[in-house]
């Protein structure tokens, strides 16, 4: 036997191998099978485990063995063996190659198949060599001694002498042959041109048989020019030697590697096996025969082997040689005095070596012959035929050119052989045994699946390449225990596999070490045996082979697909990971019966808990969804419920919330509206979970009674606006840097997939017009609208934004050091007259948004807005912006503030500026910050102030600072407002000027108690107003009502009041304290009065509150004062408000009256200040001068101070306590129906057509008799009124003489006239001062007119001509049209489409050239043809009208073939042609009688709302039974099936069924088409099973086949019954309130009645209420 010849196992490869002499556990014998061919024991034994057929690899017959006593049989080896007999031929060779081996004494290492070219190139290196003192490297030697030494030698040692101390070091030289060859230790120093070589002298003079006496010397230096010339042009050839020795070296060292692992030259191995499987039949008989075959053969391998070895060493030479060579000669200059002679000879030797790889095959190769016929014929059963020598050659370059052979290029580089990496298997031989390392765990979860699950991507875990035997299987007990899932706890888990949110499956975290346990014993499963194909049944567990992760899992048989015999197919589940797979029986293992069920599967199926999707079905968008929001990472489940399932596996119904950021899953679903919760179930909080980040505001930054520089970044209203320190400014840039910074480079990274209220966050703000410093921003979530939008606040600016989710990032922890830069602050002191903040209130406020002012902190509060008081200055001077707020009367001060006196310049001395630079980059910052409104603004602010940021804030109790007149008690006691002292001393005078004047009238004789008259009074000499209280004969007891003192004067003093003095409020207001009654009886105690009294004495300053209603006249109050607390030395002082009712009850004086209760001010209530006239008006009572009736001015021209512009507003200000403030008419209303008959009044220049409908003509006709009566008088004084733009007016229109409503375009100062927009009409004239009138009439009637524009066309040119204008004009200016809206309104301009008797405008204007499609399209040709089979264009347009971009187009004919038309009809017989026209018109109806869905004939039936397409237009998705479920999922599965070879689309209409793709998912879906564009190829269609549309291209829509129509639309288009939409409220509020009603849940639906094949429903809940009734309540809705 030879031992090159590996014995090896037919099934698994591995060598036979004598338990006697193997290692350990390593025993492998070969056996007998019936069919006489060997396996080895190992797998035998295997599979009889298995419980398997044992199939042979070579003949492929199987054995089964009895499993009865299968036990007995692996137990007893020689019961085994009798059944299996072992293959005593094979075993011999084993024994007889085991003594040969152990007789040879020498042992013959394999010698390694590369050549180290590291070893090489170290070894010969020429500069460097060994110090002599400390033997290591180096490449110094003494330049004076010529011995090596390294530095630190020679500096330590060799220096130190002072005979050596002048030494230096220099690299060591080159070594070159100097001595003469010939006569020993004579130097070289001559050149023999003869003999073409070196000599020394001795050479040249002395003769001899070698002597050059005769020959021509010259001297080696007058040569080695010559020399020198010729190595410079060899050395690049030899260093490409090299490079080609190299090359070499590696392709011998490969083939060798071949040889040597079996895997070289494959026939010849295939023969060897092929040999031992013959001879194993035949054993000992052949024997001798089978030595002589094999041991040819084996020459033949060992020649090709020695041939290789012998060129390695050839080439190995070669390598020295030149690689010797090249060093030698780097430096060419330092060899002028060396003997190049010789170099030059090694060198030519060098090129003579041979160095090209070529094997030389024989014409005939070596082939194998079997003869069956007779076995016991030896000779003749196998023969070789060929010739049996191959070997390996090396070749020259000249052997090349000789044998016409192409010379390879040389490499660029030398080539390196690879690093052979250690057979692991050798190595763990002859390791020690080594401590068992502590296995890691299993970090990675498992990746996802397809929706399809037709590939695992399943992560591989930590791999590692130690042999576990199966012997060493154990149970994972904890695995199999799954009680301990138990409802309502908590487990953390990995996501291994999702289909869908009701369908994936998870990993409990702690099972990930056992799971990666298995992974790595099963490893290398390809060892183990294949599953017979006919053994393998559904529900059977076995090994499978994961491509993506390269591991082998184990997996159950789900089904068996025997269609192609030749290759069955199986679809399994992975029960440790889950999701389905199909693969082939080569991708099959037997699993070991111990690990088919232990340990228990560790793929826990799951559903989402309370989570329903939204149209019905699942998406393979909602796994992606989930897939992107766990991102592999660990999460949580609730468990709800648990249920069986096939298999005994487990159905868990859970919440899942991931753990890094706690997003539920099931929320996210809801938020991306892609599912909806029926039930409102309570969410238990995650443990565990880190804290969020938060963003702390800046109110900390100010400190109470500070003064700051500020920026104002954005203004809502004076109570709700946002500052900037200016010191923070470079601090905001630099955040915005590194916010930009940071999150551009990273885009998509910390998606926020489930925002939540109150969340801090990063926002794009690029996209939505705010672009002050970056396209980042720092922000917080404080709405949730829905929808996928969040609005947010802009924690550095102030700015609230409507944003999409996808631009909101999460924060990082390093952007939440810094606070909020914008501090939210209000005008302290001050607030609105009726609780609404005018917009010239917000105007004057934004003047200021461009200057640096300074700010005094009035109160700061921990959290919510600050108090302060603003102050600008402008050339040195100061202006207090909350005075100027009571100045221009937008608002009245109350509390300690004294803003309606001067403000004293004092208080502003201490203000922190900031010194200027002249060149500093704060002068830059102040340039940019002058312009900051311009850059801070949102695109989504409109310039109208809305009226919700109007309102005013609550800055607690209005306290009103007062006078204590007279104080009786704390239940009656007099005050008067400090506010109204001015409006009092005004009106004073006017009553002292009044008697002064009329002092000598007649006075009245007949006075009576409780009237009310003037007198003089007697303590101040001054006339009063007065009450009479009691009359006697010839005097009158009086109580001045303005100043509460009683007083005893002559009747006859007494004057009577005129009527303007007698409307005038008193002065003196009646009060009571509120809440309190005497602890005993009704009398006050005298100790209560008397604390009262002094208290009102001890403080300067008092202030009220009214609380609670009037008891007749007296009005309940709360006391208020400001108390002031001394702090000591080290303590500030505190300050506070203290309510004298409250305290008068803690001291014990008196005990709350329970009876008095503080009302709750209704939300509308705006007066809130009517207690302060008996009569109930604010104004009447305060007699505050009544607010500018001038419209807020949008664009105010620019102005060196902004108060300018307030003031010139407030100089038009009609006179009159009755005054409303208007900017502008109201808006139109919608229209009430999408098609109506309407009646343009008015087009302007950019082709706006203003009209209105025919049902308004009544109000129009209202409006203009009304106008006419009130303004038939003329005004003198209406010449000399101001008018500004945008101010709304009365205007006299000069045609018909009569007044219209309009607004003001244009002021024209010197021609004292105005351009007015008639706002009922559209049109614009020019109108004087006189014909004009400030007062605004009917302001209670919306405009009537709306603004419309043609839809589907534009102007041919860049603008509407003159023509093209006067023809629209003309042609429905003042005409009945129809009018069909076609769109929402864009800018209050409504696209519609126009209709004058029988012809539409908005296609008449393309078809007389005078406007063109908007979507490029080309108008309908209409040409005559003398044949009446040909097709009206009329009737199809006019049928298929109602689709704005639906054109039937017909062929455009040319004259040449109306010529032949005409020749063709002129002999034919009309009579038939007649006939065929009847017949052509009725195969045109058929084919425009195209296919359409069936109409649902369900009345009633369960449904959920899919889309809200507007406040009454919604698709219901029908909910079916499980039966219609299939029959639809059926028909879905067949669709996608035949869509592609269904027809392409053949003519696009209206409401035409078809088939087209959803290009988010790429699946076909049933579908009808809504429009078409021919130009672009794009049809827009509606997939009428869910009631979503989209725009796809023309090759995307297919005919649909009939059988795909049988079954009706799965959604419906409704609208609701009984409902009509409330003008009034804002659209987009009713679909928001819609959306939170209807999707999340499900309702019945009732069809009442259809309107243009929309069916009208009602829907009720579950109680069979109506769903929508709250809006109904709301006034949302109106019912018809």
């Amino acid at each position: 036997m030879n031992d090159k010849i590996k014995k090896c196992c037919p099934n698994c490869s591995q060598a036979y191998q004598l338990i006697a002499l193997a290692p350990k556990g390593y025993g492998n014998i070969p056996l007998f099978l019936s069919c006489g061919h060997s396996m080895c024991e190992t797998c035998i034994s295997n599979i009889v485990k298995f419980e398997e057929p044992i199939s042979c690899k070579i003949c492929q017959q199987d054995m089964t063995v009895d499993t009865k006593n299968l036990p007995l049989i692996l137990g007893d080896k020689a019961k085994f063996y009798k059944i299996f007999p072992i293959n005593v031929f094979i075993l011999g060779e084993l024994a007889q190659r085991y003594i040969i081996q152990s007789k040879s004494k020498n042992q013959i290492e394999e010698e390694p198949c590369f050549i180290d070219l590291e070893w090489i190139d170290k070894t010969l290196q020429s500069d460097e060599g060994y110090c002599m003192e400390c033997k290591s490297p180096t490449n110094r030697m003494c330049n004076e001694c010529s011995i090596i030494l390294c530095v630190p030698c020679f500096n330590k040692s060799h220096k130190n002498f002072i005979i050596f101390k002048s030494h230096m070091l220099q690299n060591i030289d080159m070594k070159f042959p100097s001595m003469c060859s010939t006569h020993k230790n004579k130097p070289i120093d001559y050149y023999c041109k003869t003999c073409q070589k070196s000599v020394c002298m001795d050479c040249s003079m002395v003769g001899g048989e070698k002597s050059c006496k005769t020959h021509n010397v010259v001297t080696i230096q007058d040569m080695n020019e010559t020399f020198t010339n010729e190595l410079k042009e060899i050395t690049p050839k030899i260093d490409e030697m090299y490079r080609r020795f190299t090359k070499t070296a590696v392709d011998i060292g490969n083939n060798l590697l071949k040889l040597q692992n079996d895997s070289g030259p494959l026939d010849l191995t295939t023969m060897l096996n092929n040999v031992e499987q013959q001879y194993s039949r035949l054993m000992l008989q052949i024997q001798v025969h089978k030595a002589d075959i094999t041991d040819t053969i084996i020459h033949m391998k060992e020649s090709e082997k020695n041939s290789l070895l012998s060129a390695k060493n050839c080439i190995g030479n070669g390598l020295k040689v030149s690689r010797k060579f090249l060093n030698d000669i780097k430096n060419i200059s330092a060899m002028q005095k060396a003997n190049l002679s010789v170099i030059l000879e090694d060198a030519k030797k060098i090129m003579e070596i041979p160095w090209y790889l070529c094997k030389d095959e024989p014409d005939d190769h070596l082939k194998l012959t079997i003869n069956e016929d007779i076995c016991d014929k030896v000779q003749d059963y196998i023969q070789l035929e060929g010739t049996s020598s191959c070997a390996y050659k090396l070749y020259t370059l000249n052997d090349l050119q000789e044998k016409d052979i192409e010379i390879p290029t040389a490499p660029s580089a030398p080539v390196h052989p690879p690093i052979m990496v250690k057979d692991v298997r050798e190595s763990a031989i002859k390791k020690v045994k080594e401590v068992a390392k502590p296995k890691a765990l299993y970090k990675e979860a498992p990746s996802y699946h397809s929706r399809s699950g037709s590939s695992s991507l399943i992560s591989s875990a930590n791999n590692d390449d130690s042999d576990v035997s199966s012997e060493s299987l154990k149970t994972n007990e904890e695995s199999s225990y799954y009680p301990t899932l138990q409802e309502d706890s908590q487990e953390l888990i990995y996501i291994s596999h999702i289909v869908d949110p009701h369908n994936f499956f998870v990993q409990r975290a702690c099972h990930q070490l056992p799971v990666d346990e298995i992974l790595k014993e099963f490893r290398n499963a390809v060892s183990l045996p294949r599953p017979n194909a006919q053994h393998i049944v559904k529900g059977k567990i076995y090994l499978m082979h994961n491509q993506a992760d390269n591991l082998w899992l184990r997996c159950r048989i789900e089904n068996i697909d025997r269609k192609n015999p030749n290759k069955v197919k199986y679809l399994v589940f992975c029960i440790d990971f889950g999701g389905t797979e199909v693969l082939t029986i080569d991708k099959l293992r037997l699993i070991p019966p111990a690990r088919a069920h232990s340990p228990a599967p560790f793929a826990i199926h799951c559903s989402l808990a309370n989570c329903q999707p939204s149209n019905g079905t699942w998406t393979s968008n909602d796994a992606f969804l989930i897939q992107n929001i766990v991102d592999n990472k660990q999460a949580v489940i609730h468990i709800r419920r648990i249920r069986s399932s096939p298999y005994n596996d487990l159905m868990l119904e859970v919440d899942v919330t991931t753990f890094e950021y706690g997003v539920s899953l099931a929320h996210a679903l809801v938020f991306h509206s892609r599912a909806f919760m029926p039930e409102k179930l309570p969410y238990p909080k995650m443990t565990g979970l880190t804290e969020k980040l938060k963003i702390f505001d800046n109110n900390n930054h100010f400190k109470p009674n500070a003064d700051e520089e500020v920026y104002m970044t954005h203004v809502l209203s004076p109570d709700h606006f946002y500052v900037r320190m200016r010191q923070l400014q470079d601090v905001y840039e630099n955040l915005c840097e590194k916010l930009d910074l940071c999150y551009n480079q990273h885009t998509q990274t910390g998606t926020i997939y489930l925002p939540e209220k109150n969340m801090y966050c990063v926002v794009n703000v690029e996209k939505y017009g705010v672009s002050a410093y970056g396209k980042w921003a720092r922000a917080r979530i404080i709405e949730m609208p829905g929808r996928g939008r969040v609005r947010v606040l802009l924690l550095d600016i102030g700015i609230s934004l409507l944003v999409h989710w996808k631009s909101v990032r999460r924060i990082h922890k390093q952007f939440t050091v810094q606070k909020a830069l914008a501090t939210e602050c209000h005008l302290a002191g001050v607030t609105p007259i009726n609780k609404q903040w005018s917009p010239g209130s917000v105007l004057l406020l934004k003047k200021y948004m461009d200057r640096v002012l300074q700010l005094h902190i009035d109160e700061v509060r921990q959290h919510g807005s600050i108090s302060v008081t603003l102050c600008d200055t402008v050339d040195d001077n100061t202006v207090c912006i909350n005075e100027l707020m009571i100045k221009h009367k937008y608002a009245v001060t109350f509390g300690i503030y004294t803003f309606n006196k001067n403000f004293g310049t004092d208080k502003l001395a201490g203000f922190n500026k900031q010194p200027e630079k002249s060149n500093s980059k704060q002068n830059k910052e102040k340039i940019e910050i002058q312009t900051r409104p311009k850059q801070i603004a949102s695109n989504s602010e409109s310039l109208k102030t809305k009226n919700e940021n109007l309102g005013a804030i609550d800055k607690g109790p209005l306290r009103l600072e007062v006078t204590v007149l007279s104080y009786n008690s704390p239940s009656l006691f007099y005050v008067s407002l400090v506010q109204q002292k001015q409006a009092y001393q005004e009106f004073y005078e006017k009553i002292q000027k009044y008697y002064a004047e009329n002092e000598n009238s007649e006075p009245r004789e007949n006075w009576e108690v409780g009237d009310r008259c003037c007198t003089l009074c007697t303590q101040s000499k001054t006339w009063r107003r007065a009450t009479i209280l009691e009359l006697s004969n010839n005097e009158a007891m009086l109580f001045y009502s303005d100043f509460a003192f009683v007083e005893t004067v002559p009747r006859n003093s007494l004057k009577e009041l005129p009527q303007e003095f007698v409307t005038f409020g008193d002065g003196a207001i009646m009060c009571h304290l509120f809440g309190v009654v005497p602890a005993v009886g009704d009398q006050w105690p005298t100790l209560t009065k008397e604390y009262l009294e002094v208290s009102l004495e001890k403080y300067q300053r008092i202030y009220i509150t009214k609380t609670g209603q009037f008891k007749g006249k007296s009005m309940p109050v709360e006391l208020w004062v400001y108390h002031t607390t001394p702090g000591s030395a080290l303590e500030p002082n505190i300050s506070e408000w203290r309510c004298l009712n409250h305290k008068i009850i803690e001291k014990g004086l008196a005990i709350p009256d329970k009876s008095e209760k503080v009302p709750q001010t209704p939300e509308n209530d705006c007066d809130n200040l009517s207690f302060l006239n008996l009569a109930g008006s604010v104004q009447d009572w305060l007699h505050l001068e009544p607010l500018p009736t001038k419209p807020l001015v949008l664009n105010p021209e620019p102005s060196s101070s902004p108060v300018e512009d307030v003031d010139s507003n407030i100089d038009s200000v009609l006179s009159g306590s009755k005054t409303e403030l208007i900017s502008d008419w109201l808006p139109p209303e919608p229209f009430q129906s999408k098609e109506f008959l309407g009646m343009p009044t008015y087009l302007n220049n950019d082709g706006v057509v203003y009209l209105h409908d025919i049902a308004q003509q009544d109000t129009l006709d209202l409006i203009k008799k009304a106008l006419q009566v009130r303004f038939k008088k003329p005004d003198p004084k209406a010449k000399y009124a101001k008018w500004s733009v945008g101010e709304p007016c009365v205007a006299l229109f000069y045609l018909d003489n009569q007044f219209y409503r309009g607004r003001v375009i244009q002021v024209n100062k010197e021609t004292s006239t105005c351009l007015i927009h008639y706002v009922d009409y559209g049109n614009e004239e020019e109108c004087s001062f006189e014909n004009l009138r400030k007062s605004i009439a009917l302001y209670q009637l919306p405009i009537q007119a709306h603004k419309c524009v043609l839809d589907r066309i534009k102007p041919i040119g860049k603008q509407w001509d003159r023509l093209t204008l006067d023809y629209i004009h003309k042609s429905v200016v003042e005409k009945e049209c129809f009018v069909k809206v076609t769109g929402e309104p864009i800018d209050d301009i409504t696209p519609i489409d126009l209709k004058f008797d029988k012809l539409w405008i908005n296609d008449h204007l393309v078809d007389f050239e005078m406007a063109e499609y908007t979507d490029g399209s080309k108008p309908v040709v209409r040409m005559f043809v003398p044949n009446t089979n040909i097709i009206s264009t009329n009737d199809v347009q006019e049928e298929y009208d109602s689709g704005p971009d639906y054109i039937v187009e017909s062929s455009e004919i040319s004259l040449t073939e109306l010529s032949e038309v005409a020749e063709k009809l002129v002999y034919k017989d009309w009579n038939k042609m007649i006939e065929d026209d009847d017949a052509e018109r009725d195969s045109l109806e058929e084919f425009l009688d195209f296919i359409a869905f069936p109409k649902n004939t369900e009345t009633e039936f369960l449904c959920n709302v899919s889309q809200i397409k507007g406040p009454n237009k919604f698709e219901l998705s029908i909910i079916f039974d499980d039966e219609k479920n299939a029959v639809y999922d059926a028909m879905f599965q067949k669709l996608q099936l035949n869509a592609a070879d269904m027809c392409p689309l053949n003519g696009a209409f209206e409401n035409k069924a078809c088939a087209a793709i959803f290009p988010e998912d790429g699946e076909w879906y049933r579908a009808i088409i809504l429009q078409y564009s021919k130009d672009k190829a794009l049809v827009k269609v509606k997939y009428v099973d869910y009631g979503n549309e989209d725009v796809v291209s023309l090759a995307d829509v297919r005919e649909i086949d009939d059988t795909f129509i049988e079954l009706p639309p799965a959604t419906v288009s409704a609208k609701l019954h009984d409902v009509a939409i409330n003008s009034k409220v804002d659209a987009s509020v009713i679909v928001r309130e819609l959306y939170e009603l209807f999707l999340d849940g499900q309702f019945y639906a009732k069809i009442v009645d259809y309107d243009d094949d929309i069916a009208v429903v009602e829907l009720k809940n579950d109680s069979h209420e109506t769903v929508y009734k709250s809006l109904y309540d709301k006034n949302y809705f109106l019912r018809i």
